[in-house]
């Protein structure tokens, strides 16, 4: 048997690394060339001999280089199974397979090197206190989303009068930092409505009273929290000309109108209820994920953990593909080394996260309540239009396994949080959603 005279020997490189040294007897070599030949012989059109019939010699001759190396793949292939399991390993990354050089009637010896899930002794948590969210959906909130339902039925007009509050204008503008102009520094065409607060402070506010054909300098600053660390609180100048003012004709809110938004009644107060419903599931999701934040925050910062490079990359993958779609052809798509360091980081923290998550759940016996994957599945299928559809297709094992494995991280997070005194923060919808009123 091969499991008996092979040699195979560990040695741990780290807590995610391993190296498995493998010696297997000649024979095993020489048995597996000897079939490789065999079969060759059996199907070799060789000129001067009829099919199948040339001499061993002739065969070996031609075709030995083949057959020895098919012979050397499919013995590491088999003793590299074989070692594995004889010394219960599971690699999480394609083994990097090394052989040594021998004769052809000596042992066959290869290194395999290959990364593997970190041993996680003990998982600590410990949080003085959590803050828990306590967020209303006001009428005001609802009447925001149905203002912005009619932003999308609204016509826009050019006017030849100065813009006021609300219109919509097409700008280009230039950027002064400290007073210079990078280079390629002009964006044109841009429209703006004036009151969405999507540019800077000060930015909308002070191109009102301006007309087409205007240009007005601004100059403003970069808000203290500004995400780029080096323009945070700085000055900056911004060199604007307007080139179209449109002022904005808006539907009425009618049972007509509301019909068209998908509700047969027509009845405002409907669409009012199901705008409320809408925002209150995404308020708890939101609430969640923010509670998620704190807890397993927390969890990564007491649990430092080495993990499988492989994992990290097979992660990041899965982060870029969500950000950059194949359907929008980013296949090829350039990356900042600003971008793939954000992408490699959260892609550690989720690898790490999961593993930790795994581990406390295996240690603390917590498994999928069945009652609460059978919710996120009406859940998750309640906002279809056909969700019985939905919950056959949400069924199939894995999609059910993926199902579980959230249910079981939302189980694990309220373990985690017994016993911890909790503090109730009151905010707004628009806080919770970052949105600037």
């Amino acid at each position: 048997m091969i499991m008996q005279a092979m040699q195979v020997s560990v040695e741990k490189i780290s807590n995610i690394e391993c190296r498995l040294t493998v010696v297997v007897p000649a024979n095993q070599f020489e048995e597996a060339y000897s079939r490789q030949i065999s079969e060759l012989a059996k199907k070799a059109n060789i000129k001067g001999f009829r099919p199948g019939k040339a001499p061993i010699a002739v065969i070996q001759q031609r075709f030995g280089g083949e057959a020895r190396s098919e012979a050397m793949s499919q013995v590491i292939q088999k003793a590299l199974f074989a070692a594995l399991a004889e010394k219960k390993l599971s690699p999480v990354s394609m083994p990097k397979i090394e052989p040594k050089m021998t004769g052809f009637d000596q042992p066959i010896e290869f290194v395999a090197s290959f990364e593997v899930l970190p041993e996680i002794e003990n998982v600590n948590f410990n949080m003085a206190n959590i803050e828990k969210l306590d967020v209303e959906v006001s009428a005001e909130d609802v009447d925001r989303v149905i203002e912005q339902l009619g932003k999308q039925y609204t016509k826009w007009q050019v006017v030849t009068r100065k813009a006021k509050n609300k219109d919509r204008l097409v700008i280009d503008y230039r950027m002064l930092s400290e007073g210079v102009e990078p280079e390629g520094n002009k964006v044109e065409n841009v429209p703006l409505e004036l009151g969405s607060k999507t540019m800077l402070p000060g930015f909308e506010e002070g191109l009102i009273g301006t007309q087409a054909g205007d240009e007005k300098t601004l100059s403003l600053h970069f808000p203290a929290d500004f995400p780029v660390a080096e323009k945070a609180g700085k000055p900056v100048e911004f060199v604007i000309q307007v080139k179209q003012v449109y002022e904005a004709e808006a539907p009425e809110i009618t049972e007509e109108f509301v019909k068209r938004l998908g509700v047969a009644s027509g009845s405002i107060d409907e669409l009012k209820q199901q705008i409320r419903q809408s925002l209150e599931q995404e308020r708890d999701r939101l609430v969640k994920e923010k509670l998620k934040e704190q807890v397993f925050g927390q969890l990564i910062e007491q649990n430092p953990l080495e993990v499988p490079s492989s994992l990290v990359a097979r992660e990041a993958k899965s982060i870029h593909d969500e950000v950059y779609p194949s359907d929008q052809h980013h296949d090829h798509h350039q990356h900042s080394d600003d971008e793939m360091t954000t992408f490699n980081n959260i892609a550690k923290k989720r690898v790490a996260l999961g593993l930790l998550i795994a581990e406390y759940a295996k240690k603390a016996g917590v498994k999928a309540d069945n009652a609460r994957v059978e919710k996120r599945i009406q859940e998750i299928a309640s906002v279809y239009e056909h969700p019985q559809e939905v919950i056959a297709w949400l069924s199939s094992k894995e999609r059910r396994a993926g199902i579980e494995a959230q249910v079981v991280e939302d189980q694990v997070m309220d373990k985690l949080m017994e016993g911890i005194p909790a503090t109730s923060k009151k905010i707004s919808y628009a806080e919770l959603k970052g949105i600037r009123i």
